[in-house]
């Protein structure tokens, strides 16, 4: 058996004793949300916060956007993808860690409300996010932006999307991220890694090829959907890519940062161990939740504050 952390251990026994997610799309939502609200962590007042909306791509899209109390100018910006599979969570069920964020890089971060599979299925959740992205880059002045010192980040499927802005930017000429941060990311639906089968401590491959047949369909071998299976990863943005031994996504998370220091990009890669899928999330229950998050405002802060 792999180490489990004390933490994730009484995590996933808490699990167990609890009610399991219902089987309903709706009931899900509310299940995962109960869940991601009541793990993360208390924030002070260190922000400003304010709902705004973009128009891109011929929608309206809302984004939840956070900046460091008293900046002044023009600030570097985090889009940040929020993770549920492209099927649950929200961006306010991130709101902690959108706060932290914000202060600990003192950047904008902007949280894009996406469609959501199934009555959006790809490439909806992408299109959403990438127009967002595309106007930060084109428009983002207008925010008091920075559009020069853009990053994109994400956890799981968030982090599926955060990389697919980096290779949809490169096919349509539009500027790379300054940075792109994938935690935990889902980057191959159509993967069978031994990681798929005997890393399922939270989530399992049963409960991933769900979520993926919802939100991506017959897709999974659309390097739009799969973004490992892009075969030239040449020009894209400098990238941290944080996994835990403890989930099904590892193999996948690993095999992209291989790729793409094999295609000459500066790729950073980190295991967590003994931790679980969602843990980045769960920084007001774990302490190595706590240290992630550190790690990532970190690197983001080097990246972005040169």
């Amino acid at each position: 058996m792999s180490f489990v952390h004390p933490q994730a251990l009484a995590f996933l026994e808490a699990l167990k004793q609890g009610s399991a997610p219902p089987a309903d799309i709706e009931g899900q939502r509310t299940w995962f949300s109960r869940l991601w609200r009541s793990m993360q962590p208390k924030v002070g007042a260190t922000v400003t916060f304010e709902p705004r909306t973009i128009v891109a791509g011929g929608r309206s899209i809302e984004c939840l956007v956070y900046r460091p109390t008293g900046s002044v100018g023009a600030l570097p910006v985090i889009l940040f993808c929020h993770g549920g599979g492209g099927i649950t969570l929200s961006p306010e069920d991130f709101d902690p860690t959108s706060r932290i964020l914000a202060h600990q890089v003192n950047a904008i971060v902007v949280v894009p409300r996406y469609r959501l599979a199934p009555e959006h299925p790809f490439p909806a959740p992408l299109e959403d996010c990438f127009a967002v992205y595309r106007w930060l880059v084109e428009s983002g002045g207008k925010w008091d932006i920075d559009q020069e010192r853009i990053a994109v980040a994400g956890d799981s499927a968030g982090g599926y999307l955060a990389a697919a802005i980096a290779q949809e930017a490169r096919r349509q000429s539009i500027p790379q991220p300054a940075a792109q941060a994938l935690i935990y990311p889902m980057l191959d639906m159509a993967g069978a890694s031994p990681s798929r089968y005997d890393r399922a401590y939270f989530v399992s491959d049963e409960a991933l090829k769900s979520t993926i047949a919802l939100h991506i369909g017959n897709a999974v071998l659309d390097p739009r959907a799969s973004p490992l299976r892009e075969p030239d990863l040449a020009g894209i943005a400098p990238t941290l890519i944080i996994t835990t031994d403890l989930d099904p996504l590892m193999d996948e998370g690993r095999a992209y940062a291989h790729r793409l220091r094999a295609a000459g990009v500066s790729a950073s890669y980190f295991c967590y161990e003994g931790q679980v899928h969602g843990f980045f999330s769960f920084s007001g229950a774990m302490e190595e939740g706590k240290y992630c998050i550190a790690h990532i405002s970190s690197w983001l802060r080097c990246n972005l504050h040169p």
